[in-house]
């Protein structure tokens, strides 16, 4: 009643003037609250996408690392299990792909860098077929020895469809343990004999 009664009292240019006020902020209120909403719906979204990104990009770190951690895994346990002596493994694959190795001769070992140290073992094959041949190498190839082909030689025999000559060289790498080097404990310190002892009592 009390703005009823201003409002009367006011006189018709004032009125005039206050009407046309409230009509400009109603119309301020209904153009730009939607639009400050909208904004604001839009910078919620923006974060929304950021942060998603974000996350996404953790995961994304995540599932690399811990490829890389299996991978570093299967390293450490395939290099932590030597290979046995090479003559002697490679003897008992081929008798089981049912080929056989009439030559084989064992090279020196040659350190590779500070960690391995690399023992080869050079064979060579005859009148092998090519089936039995690729069997025995990815036998070798896939086994769980720090194992690889480093040399391989493949020659066809005249007339025969079917039969080869071959000399390959197998290499085994062995991680050399290091040696943990133990400090001499430092030696008790000896009194000199020409210091006197303290004197008990002195006053």
């Amino acid at each position: 009643m009390k703005l009823r009664t201003y409002f009367d009292n006011l006189a018709e240019r004032e009125r005039r003037l206050l009407v046309i006020f409230f009509g400009i902020l109603g119309f301020l209120l209904l153009v730009f609250v939607p639009v400050l909403v909208r904004m604001g719906v839009s910078d919620r979204a923006a974060e929304n996408e950021r942060l998603e990104a974000v996350i996404q990009s953790i995961s994304s770190e995540r599932v690399t690392i811990a490829k890389r951690q299996a991978q570093a895994d299967r390293l450490e346990q395939r290099y932590g299990t030597p290979a046995p002596p090479l003559a002697g493994w490679l003897a008992k694959i081929a008798d089981e792909v049912g080929v056989e190795i009439p030559e084989t001769q064992d090279r020196s070992t040659v350190p590779r860098g500070k960690t391995f140290k690399e023992r080869s073992t050079h064979i060579r094959l005859s009148k092998v077929g090519m089936y039995k041949l690729s069997t025995f190498m990815e036998r070798v190839s896939a086994s769980d020895y720090p194992v690889v082909i480093s040399r391989l030689d493949i020659k066809k025999r005249s007339g025969k469809p079917d039969e080869y000559d071959a000399e390959l060289d197998i290499a085994a790498f062995d991680r050399e343990e290091k040696k943990v080097v133990k400090k001499p404990a430092p030696k008790p310190a000896v009194p000199d004999e020409d210091t006197p002892p303290d004197e008990e009592g002195e006053q």
